[in-house]
């Protein structure tokens, strides 16, 4: 019997430890997506848990993974480095077991609206 591969699974990896939020201070410290996904993988709820399990269970080829995950966004030529792709932040928020992804985007939602909501304000004055 042949176990199909992750990329047929259809919800993708389980958690490995319940997930949890990350602090509003740690996440108001990411300037970019980057750093929350660099953040995320820093607070992994496995801590023995390597780039190449984590590449594993995501089904992406490690050394795509390792620029996904590496704080500066360009490499040593400057080209610029691959970001997470959206399509995968739930599977990997599920493997590291923390949501500072999705927390960091929604604060960044968060500030755009307030900021909208700012410029009418001000507009209607």
């Amino acid at each position: 019997m042949q176990v199909p591969a992750y990329s047929q699974a259809p919800r993708g990896p389980e958690p490995i430890q319940g997930d949890r939020f990350v602090a509003p201070e740690s996440i108001a410290e990411c300037a970019t997506f980057r750093d929350a996904v660099s953040l995320a993988w820093e607070l992994r709820a496995v801590r023995g848990m390597t780039q190449r399990t984590l590449a594993e269970l995501l089904d992406v080829p490690a050394s795509h993974l390792s620029n996904m995950l590496n704080r500066d966004p360009v490499d040593r030529h400057g080209k610029p480095r691959q970001d997470l792709p959206a399509k995968l932040i739930a599977d990997f928020e599920r493997v590291v077991g923390n949501r500072a992804v999705s927390q960091y985007l929604a604060r960044m939602a968060m500030l755009t609206l307030m900021e909208e909501v700012i410029q009418q304000r001000a507009a209607m004055k």
